[in-house]
């Protein structure tokens, strides 16, 4: 029996191992989401791209806007440029990045017992930065990185890293929209033919 768990055991890790890229995946979430008194109200989104980064257009960025629109989806939101609820910012570093997270820690039980402390990271090349937004009050909801999607030698990221990178950061993202149906089906895109 034992013999059996091991194998099970590991082929779920060989298995993990091949469906996952070594990313340096985090988050961090606004204060109030984390103090459980945020209550979401959110049914649409729109995705920009922060302009602070790479000039260089050879990153492909479809991959990761098709990514952030499916993933959207599937947790209920609708894409919309008018008025949307939540602004969803991507920005892709190529180098190296320094990074402000605020960190808690707790010491027992209750509020009176945390602390927090802003803490400085370093992050890999290639770091993928998805942040969320509020429109109406300008607030920031939640932000999740993944680092090293670059290749070590050559600084190239090509367009499957970017998508299971970008798949990877919202496994984090845990708030779904409003009157979201766990059984509702996924719209699909319809584009319009081009002439």
């Amino acid at each position: 029996m034992r013999k059996v768990y091991f194998i099970a055991i590991t082929a779920m890790f060989i298995l993990s191992a091949c469906n996952r890229h070594n990313f340096q995946i985090g988050t961090a979430c606004h204060r109030e989401i984390e103090d459980e008194v945020f209550k979401p109200n959110y049914e649409s989104f729109t995705c920009i791209e922060k302009q602070l980064t790479i000039v260089d257009t050879t990153y492909r960025f479809d991959a990761v806007i098709d990514e952030i629109d499916t993933q959207m989806r599937l947790r209920g939101y609708q894409d919309t440029k008018e008025r949307p609820n939540l602004i969803v910012f991507y920005a892709l570093f190529p180098t190296e990045v320094n990074l402000s997270v605020l960190q808690r820690s707790f010491r027992g039980l209750g509020k009176e017992n945390m602390s927090e402390e802003l803490k400085r990271i370093k992050l890999r090349k290639g770091t993928l930065l998805l942040q969320f937004v509020e429109n109406d009050s300008n607030r920031p909801i939640w932000m999740g990185y993944a680092a090293g999607i670059a290749e070590e030698k050559t600084n190239d990221i090509d367009e499957k890293s970017l998508r299971s990178a970008t798949r990877q950061i919202f496994d984090n993202y845990k708030i779904f929209a409003k009157n979201y149906l766990t059984n509702q089906p996924v719209t699909a895109m319809v584009l319009a033919p081009s002439k």
